[in-house]
């Protein structure tokens, strides 16, 4: 299929396969993708590590579809899946060497959905592969593929593809991240300006400000890193503390630990006599 047999908002590229292993197989009946140790008729897929990368950073994707199953050769097959408004296929095909080896296979990855999603889909998989899926390791032969199939691409133009939505979902990161710097800029200058009160205490707004600083911090390293999941999850937490932290935000004053210790001790000054504990360990236990 060439690119042009594709919706004009679908991007394909395509992944060189690092490994393979036998831990997925296809029910007979519906070609439907199913665990290793699924018990009804159902023949082995290799699925191989680009499309199990893939296929993990979905989020609540239909379960995948073979298009094409596996026959003889069990590392040639067609899948489909949609996520989130994002659909995908994905197509196994030998390269080089007779399909004997591992290396010898590319995974075709058409992507039709919004762009942004798209992005944030190849930046992902990119980062969790222990190789750079745009680089295949028996060149010329994947320049007689790219010929001998009319997909309009070569080596150079699929890894441009790759490189450009890589780089988009990196600036929505970046931008992600200078916006939550410039919150918690406008919320240093409020708390710097603003007295304590029975609903606010600046201490403690303080506090949270150095937390959210250390958190920035962690996003940006985590985005060097090209750790996109980490650094969401560092953003997330230096948001909540900027939201804390904001005297003109919700209410942050909080029991101090004398205070919380106090609420949760047992006062002792009647008589243990006068005290009922409860043995919630039965007998088994």
């Amino acid at each position: 299929m060439s690119v042009g047999d594709h919706p004009k908002d679908a991007t394909v590229v395509f992944a060189q396969v690092g490994s393979a292993k036998a831990n997925h197989r296809v029910e007979t009946q519906s070609n439907l993708l199913r665990p290793k140790a699924y018990a009804l008729p159902s023949r082995v897929v290799y699925l191989g590590d680009v499309a199990t990368t893939l296929l993990a950073h979905l989020k609540h994707p239909d379960t995948p579809h073979f298009t094409t199953p596996p026959q003889f050769n069990e590392q040639k097959w067609t899948l489909r899946t949609e996520s989130g408004g994002l659909e995908i296929s994905v197509e196994s095909e030998a390269y080089w060497g007779f399909g004997l080896l591992n290396s010898g296979y590319l995974n075709k990855i058409v992507l039709t959905g919004q762009r942004q999603s798209q992005a944030r889909l190849l930046f992902d998989l990119t980062a969790s592969l222990g190789h750079r899926p745009w680089e295949f390791k028996h060149g010329r032969s994947a320049e007689r593929y790219f010929d001998r199939y009319g997909t309009g691409h070569s080596s150079r133009s699929n890894e441009l593809v790759w490189k450009e939505f890589i780089a988009i979902a990196r600036a929505e990161f970046q931008e992600a991240l200078f916006a939550m710097e410039q919150r918690g800029v406008e919320v240093k200058r409020r708390v710097k300006t603003a007295d304590s009160s029975e609903s606010w205490n600046k201490a403690h707004a303080e506090q949270l400000l150095i937390t959210a600083a250390y958190d920035l911090d962690v996003a940006k390293g985590a985005l060097a890193d090209e750790n996109a999941p980490g650094m969401e999850r560092a953003l997330a937490r230096a948001e909540a503390a900027f939201i804390e932290a904001d005297p003109g935000g919700e209410v942050n004053l909080k029991p101090t630990r004398n205070e919380a210790e106090r609420e949760h001790v047992l006062s002792m000054s009647a008589s243990e006599e006068e005290v009922t504990f409860v043995d919630l360990v039965s007998e088994n236990e």
